[in-house]
């Protein structure tokens, strides 16, 4: 699969993360660009970068908040506790993305969003994004192999973002095209956005 002609071919490995994403996904890399450069109107980084949100930010990370947790960040953020929830999603998905794409194609030189300019719903940004890697041909999971390589990217996504094991590495190169792997990149990281809703629960 990997010498896919009409899907770059297998230098399409090393192009770097941000250039993958743009050769394969570019409607997803422009609402990616504007997730990562958004932030609430009237909330200030002292608070996002408070000790209580913080925390909260650490659990909603792993998928389970404590109550304490919860009640502490919600007296930090008072009327600001959803814009800031979404902020927290920003920040867990993004480097996700980043990580996964430039373990996968090679380091990026530059990634988009090093500014970030105060909106009045961060729910636009988030709902874009999710609605444009929708939009993205689904992998079949029939595909025994590639399945199985596609559900192990998406776990170390999970449980360990930052560092994507070799082997894992290997077994997408071997049985995904490019534009797949960025696929389930993209999928995976967009599809825990229903934890938005819940976290204040």
């Amino acid at each position: 699969m990997t010498d896919d002609v009409s899907d770059g071919g297998t230098d399409s490995w090393i192009s770097g993360g941000a250039a993958a994403l743009a050769m394969y996904a570019p409607e997803v890399l422009t609402s990616y660009g504007l997730l990562v450069s958004v932030r609430p109107s009237g909330v200030h980084d002292e608070m996002l970068e408070s000790p209580d949100v913080a925390a909260f930010a650490e659990q909603f990370a792993a998928g389970a908040i404590e109550e304490p947790v919860r009640d502490r960040f919600t007296a930090t953020t008072g009327d600001h506790a959803a814009a800031v929830v979404d902020m927290v999603w920003i920040a867990d998905v993004a480097p996700r993305i980043r990580g996964a794409l430039d373990a996968l194609f090679g380091p990026s030189d530059e990634w988009p969003g090093r500014r970030r300019y105060p909106v009045a719903d961060t729910q636009v940004a988030i709902t874009g994004f999710t609605e444009s890697v929708a939009q993205l041909d689904r992998l079949d999971p029939a595909l025994s192999d590639a399945g199985q390589a596609a559900l192990a990217l998406a776990d170390a996504m999970n449980r360990t973002p930052t560092a994507i094991p070799g082997s894992t590495v290997e077994a997408v190169h071997e049985q995904l095209t490019p534009a797949q792997a960025v696929r389930v990149v993209l999928e995976t990281a967009s599809g825990s956005s229903d934890r938005i809703a819940t976290a204040l629960r």
